[in-house]
């Protein structure tokens, strides 16, 4: 039962009073409340550090006398709320009827000593106090609705709110600031000189970017340069990249001011007496703006916003599947991106078994090529000769590792893939192989690689001749004997290696691998952009290089008889386009442009692999291929006997007038059956090349319709008439068998793709230099076939290689530079230009 008295009654009735205070006060107090928060906002969005100081001071003397006054006038007329009042507020909240909570202070006014009527109030009493118990009070309401019928009170909010937002922690400063006016220093922001310089990080390229407040323009300190001014407001944000360095130079002041960057301060240092410095590096505060700012005598100097912009990590992935090129090089298409820039790309090889190598390294890092200048956006293939290593036919896996300028890493998906492996044809080589391979297993395996080098060094007849082959057999099986531990067995592979080339290739084997070596150390210092010198050295390996392997390759298909020193346009191999290619990387580098020389490298090795593939097709050409070479020959053969016949008829013609016209027509019908055989011979042959390449090569038929009119003049005894078709003849038969030439070549490298399983044996020799087609229709120098024409030049990838005219230039342009740089008369700036430009070289 409650009472008047009880702490349940009490403490109902104390909220009921609270509430009743709020609901009367809050009212009172919106007008007050509307200027403070209007005042608030317009410090938190720093207005006031853009009025003129007396209408700064002007607003402050306003807002605070409205403030003060209504605060007054509330206190003053503010009503006194009874406990009566909140009695009957609560009574109303419960929904009570008959006024129960003011019936508990009533007393019995009549028959007080009579018994029933005392009976009578208690059983009134105890009925009111039971209704009293389920008292509810209900909140406050503020009736602002009938004050603020415009609804103004949400436009404060929103306002405040976005103040709130804009300031983010300079909020307690700005308001201190708009309360606190600087009366005596009233232009301090316009008489402070303030230069702020963002140096991004080198590795970005970008440029300075330059905040200036007040003075003239100013010099970058870390270039020496005359920087455009950047002039920003709070509004519009200065867009910088994270780890950026910010130097900050102001003038003018008494007071040391204060970098402040987001939450973080950072105070000037004084370097003269009204001469200040700071320097700090810009690091990621959050998502969103960071605003910077210069206080001092806590008031806004100047203020910008920024957005550091994080370096996003580099992506790469496979443009396509890995695949075998013809020449047995593992060819790995790639795309690579990052937004500054990549520092390096590189394609990571693991064994499907988990299995390592025997030196315990599990892995081969093989390095992408980055061509051009700018590196945010790579896409290329990889052609790598990986033919000769241990893992050569196994299955891998692969994927690439891409490394921006600031150490990050991104990581590819993975491919599986087999590595290439090279077929050997020489029985005995082929078996060097296969041992090989088990070497690279368990010990039980190299044990049995022993023995089968035992039983092959037995068998002398089947190393034909090849004494350096017998001698390696007999080291590597003894160095087995006594030591099988990992670095001895991984020499013991190479030196299978090189006798496996040795058996399969000849003498041109060792030239090969001094000249892949020489090729490696080079491509080595063009990807750690070594000195011109150091490259220029090791061009100069790679071309001595060249040159022997060219001579040992000429020697090898001599011994093969594939050139004949008798014929003159094929007693050699002309390294005339490779000599090319080198003296135009020579150029290259000694002008600066290493990725240029780097693709004409490449160019070089996709030569040498075509090449060294003829070379090992040379002695096993199929039919198809011995057939066209034969078809040639014969063609030729009828190029001299039409050149035989020229010469006669020549002869006959000058004789002709004094000899007898009995005698003259039997001579002319002596040369009329050689003419007509001639062309009989040729018809069969046209047929034949028809046979093999699907049409006759032109050429052929323009000779045939000319010895059909030099047969005819011969019949009629015409001798001198016949020399013209005859002259027309040969010189058509000459075209066509150049046509056919090149039209049986091209048609043989198609075959050759189609047919013959990579490392096959096809390939065709023709001409003056060695042909050995691949997918693509590229002779062996790189260059594209036409089927009736020429071959174009190299052909490059994404980096563009300068011409002749353009080397020229850039060396005219250079010793241009190179002559100003010494003119002691020129201004500094323009010298500082040139060394920049002349620093490179």
């Amino acid at each position: 039962m409650i009472s008047r008295s009880s702490h349940f009654f009490l403490s109902y009735i104390g909220l009921t009073r609270l509430s009743l205070i709020w609901e009367n006060l809050w009212p009172a107090l919106w007008p007050a409340t509307a200027i403070a928060g209007f005042f608030i906002a317009a410090a938190l969005l720093n207005v006031f550090a853009l009025l003129p100081l007396w209408i700064h001071v002007l607003i402050l003397i306003a807002t605070l006398a409205g403030f003060t006054s209504v605060i007054y006038r509330v206190f003053i007329h503010f009503p006194k709320i009874e406990a009566e009042q909140a009695r009957h507020r609560l009574e109303l909240d419960s929904g009570l009827i008959h006024r129960p909570l003011a019936s508990l202070d009533d007393t019995l006014a009549m028959g007080i000593n009579d018994t029933q009527s005392q009976e009578l109030w208690r059983v009134h009493q105890a009925r009111m106090s039971t209704q009293s118990e389920n008292l509810k009070l209900k909140l406050p309401k503020a009736g602002l609705s009938r004050r603020d019928p415009l609804g103004l009170r949400a436009a404060v909010s929103l306002i405040l709110l976005i103040g709130i937002i804009a300031a983010g922690a300079d909020s307690f400063s700005r308001i201190g600031q708009a309360l606190s006016p600087p009366l005596d220093t009233p232009t301090l922001a316009s008489a402070a000189e303030l230069t702020i310089w963002i140096m991004p990080p080198a590795y970005t390229q970008n440029p300075p970017v330059v905040l200036r407040k007040g003075g003239t323009k100013k010099t970058s300190p870390s270039q020496g340069t005359p920087e455009t001014t950047t002039t920003q407001s709070a509004l519009d944000p200065v867009r910088v990249p994270m780890g950026s360095e910010v130097l900050a130079q102001m003038t003018g002041g008494s007071d040391v001011p204060i970098l402040r960057l987001g939450p973080l301060s950072f105070p000037f240092t004084r370097i003269k007496t009204d001469t200040y410095h700071a320097e700090t590096k810009l690091k990621h505060t959050g998502k969103g703006m960071t605003r910077l700012s210069v206080l001092q005598k806590g008031r806004d100097v100047a203020t910008w916003s920024l957005t550091i912009i994080e370096d996003q990590r580099p992506t790469v992935a496979f443009s396509d599947a890995p695949e075998t090129s013809p020449q047995l090089g593992l060819r790995l298409p790639y795309e690579a991106s990052d937004d500054y820039g990549l520092k390096s790309l590189a394609a990571s090889i693991r064994r499907l078994d988990g299995v390592g190598m025997p030196d315990g390294s599990t892995e081969i890092t093989l390095q992408m090529p980055l061509p051009g200048s700018d590196k945010k956006i790579v896409k290329g293939k990889s052609n790598n000769d990986l033919i000769s290593h241990i893992w050569a036919g196994l299955p891998v896996l692969v994927h690439f590792l891409a490394t921006d300028k600031l150490g990050q890493n991104g990581i590819s998906q993975v491919e599986p893939v087999i590595l290439p492996e090279r077929q050997f044809s020489n029985p005995v080589a082929t078996e060097l192989i296969e041992i090989r391979k088990g070497l690279s297993t368990r010990k039980r395996d190299r044990m049995l690689g022993i023995l089968k080098l035992d039983s092959i060094a037995d068998e002398l007849k089947r190393l034909d001749g090849h004494t350096s082959v017998y001698l390696g057999l007999r080291v590597a099986r003894e160095r087995l004997r006594r030591d099988l531990e990992n670095g001895v067995v991984m020499t013991v592979q190479k030196m299978l290696w090189h006798m496996a080339l040795r058996l399969e290739e000849g003498a041109a084997a060792t030239s090969g691998n001094d000249l892949r070596a020489a090729q490696r150390r080079l491509q080595e210092a063009l990807d750690r952009k070594a000195r011109p010198e150091e490259l220029e050295r090791l061009l100069n390996e790679v071309e001595k290089a060249l040159q022997a392997f060219m001579q040992s390759l000429a020697r090898e298909l001599r011994q093969l008889g594939l050139i004949s020193p008798q014929d003159p346009e094929a007693q050699s191999l002309s390294s005339h386009d490779m000599q090319r290619l080198i003296d135009r990387a020579r150029e290259l580098i000694r002008q600066g442009s290493p990725d240029a020389a780097r693709q004409l490298m490449a160019d070089l090795k996709q030569m040498l692999q075509n090449l060294r593939g003829a070379l090992s097709r040379g002695g096993h050409q199929p039919e198809q291929s011995r057939r066209a070479q034969q078809a040639l020959k014969n063609l030729r053969g009828l190029v001299r006997r039409q050149q035989k016949l020229l010469d006669e008829t020549y002869g006959r013609a000058q004789r002709e007038r004094d000899q007898w016209n009995q005698e003259r027509i039997e001579r002319s019908t002596e040369g009329r059956t050689e003419q007509d055989s001639i062309r009989k011979q040729l018809g069969h042959m046209m047929r034949k090349f028809g046979d093999m390449m699907g049409r006759i090569p032109k050429g052929l038929g323009e000779a045939e319709r000319a010895m059909k009119e030099s047969g005819q003049a011969l019949g009629q005894g015409h001798q001198g008439k016949s020399i013209i078709p005859q002259t027309r003849a040969l010189e058509a038969l000459r075209q066509g068998a150049q046509n056919s030439a090149r039209a049986l070549a091209l048609r043989m490298g198609r075959s050759q793709h189609r047919f013959s399983r990579p490392g096959g044996r096809h390939g065709v020799f023709s001409g003056r230099r060695l042909r050995g087609m691949r997918q693509g229709d590229m002779d062996p120098f790189g260059r594209r076939i036409e089927e009736e024409g020429g071959t174009s030049a190299p052909t490059t990838g994404r980096v563009k290689i300068p011409d002749e005219r353009e080397i020229h230039r850039a060396r005219r342009i250079l010793e241009e530079l190179r002559r100003r740089a010494g003119d002691l008369w020129r201004p500094e700036i323009e010298q500082d230009y040139i060394d920049r430009l002349l620093k490179r070289f």
